[in-house]
């Protein structure tokens, strides 16, 4: 267990959790480091795929919580593996990132149930927690702390749009 200070006070990060940092926004998307509880690893994440893809290794890697159902293949041959590095942090890293960052998280998923995640996910400094059923509603929970007030849409239809806002 890792116990850090933030600006509202201590919060401990156990084995079972994931902290994630954002540093910024690069047109719209995350960025920033994924710390494992488990592990006592740091990862750094570029976009959200990148996140995704390193939050779901984790859970594959220490069998928690366990899968309910096998992924999906194109069933393509692999002939080459790329591993990307994780490394080792320092207790005072964590304090630093949080202190940088520019949104907190602190993830405990749950379930890995339909192919996704279900949990929670506390917005560090605000203290708020907000349950999750997938892993795409707990990018938009992260979404909405990084751009508060920001309602982001797409204009399929313009006529709609108008009409909502």
């Amino acid at each position: 267990m890792i116990e850090t200070e933030t600006g509202n006070g201590f919060f401990r990060l156990l084995p079972s959790q994931i902290l994630i940092v954002t540093d910024r926004s690069i047109n719209g998307g995350l960025s920033g480091k994924l710390f494992s509880g488990y592990y006592h690893k740091v990862y750094g994440f570029k976009n959200e795929y990148d996140l995704i893809f390193g939050i779901n290794q984790i859970c594959d890697h220490i069998g928690l919580p366990g899968k309910y159902t096998d992924y999906r293949s194109f069933k393509i041959k692999h002939i080459k593996t790329v591993t990307k590095e994780a490394y080792e942090f320092m207790d005072d890293e964590i304090y630093d990132t949080v202190k940088n960052g520019k949104a907190t998280f602190l993830i405990h998923i749950q379930y890995r149930k339909n192919a996704t995640w279900q949990g929670s996910i506390t917005w560090v400094q605000k203290n708020k927690t907000q349950n999750f059923r997938s892993a795409l509603e707990m990018l938009q929970l992260m979404g909405e702390a990084q751009n508060p007030g920001v309602k982001e849409t797409i204009a399929w239809d313009k006529s709609k749009n108008e009409a909502e806002a």
